[in-house]
């Protein structure tokens, strides 16, 4: 069903988002879901006490969509109190547990807390790793990013991310020779800039050789997001662009 050579754009899925699906299949919201080809399910957007049923009721709505479950901290842009970063194992373990469960799930480099048994927990139920980093303030050196390839290598996980802020147009390129260099070792692989200076950089990504990107579903999560259904129409004219101007471009007239 999910083959490397896809891919992905990714929309994110928080309570307002699924409220609003479920309950008008016209809304812009549904609309989005049927267009992306991968969902972010964000648990901590969600009360704990529904988490087990999240995948089934996406599920029902986008059949289609590889999904990808985390829980994002506050450090990293989500919610979830990174002081509580080292208990998630048993919110994991409920969110496995449960009759449907996302395809992946994603977790930070630098709270790999019970990784072995989450590993475990994992493999029981067919479900593959990403180890994500986000960097607000800048791109890493080459230097950087290739210990954490290498260090996502070590751990086996098939799936990378790493999401940083572009301070210049210039900053991207560390992010294209990333990409070049390590995504053919990994299933699941994301590099892309946050930011103005990173817009482009979420389609041009995936020319370099990224299988995944993200976009907005309603209201923007991130700095420099593009909404969804721009992203989908650049992705389907991803063959036709053949420099970062027309992407650039087309984002500027879309």
């Amino acid at each position: 069903m999910f083959g490397k050579n896809q891919k992905y754009l990714a929309g994110l899925i928080d309570s307002e988002v699924l409220t609003a699906a479920e309950s008008d299949p016209i809304h812009p919201v549904f609309l989005d879901l049927q267009v992306c080809s991968a969902l972010e399910i964000r648990y901590d957007f969600f009360e704990p006490s529904c988490w087990e049923g999240l995948s089934a009721r996406v599920r029902r709505l986008a059949p289609h969509a590889l999904q990808i479950g985390t829980i994002r901290l506050k450090r990293d842009g989500g919610v979830f109190q990174d002081g509580l970063a080292n208990v998630r194992l048993p919110l994991w373990d409920k969110i496995l547990a449960a009759e449907q469960v996302p395809d992946w799930l994603d977790l930070e480099q630098d709270c790999l807390y019970n990784y072995e048994a989450l590993t475990t927990l994992a493999d029981k139920r067919n479900v593959k790793l990403i180890i994500s980093q986000h960097n607000f303030s800048r791109v890493p050196t080459s230097m950087e990013l290739r210990d954490f390839a290498r260090d996502v290598s070590r751990l086996g996980a098939p799936g990378l991310k790493i999401a940083a802020m572009c301070n210049s147009e210039e900053d991207s390129d560390r992010l294209y020779d990333f990409i070049q260099n390590f995504s053919d070792e990994f299933e699941m692989f994301a590099a892309f800039g946050m930011g103005d200076f990173g817009r482009v950089s979420r389609v041009w990504s995936l020319k370099e050789g990224a299988n995944l990107t993200y976009g907005a579903i309603g209201q923007v999560a991130a700095p420099g997001q593009i909404q969804v259904p721009v992203m989908a129409r650049a992705l389907e004219k991803l063959s036709e662009f053949h420099s970062r101007f027309e992407i650039s471009t087309f984002l500027g007239a879309n």
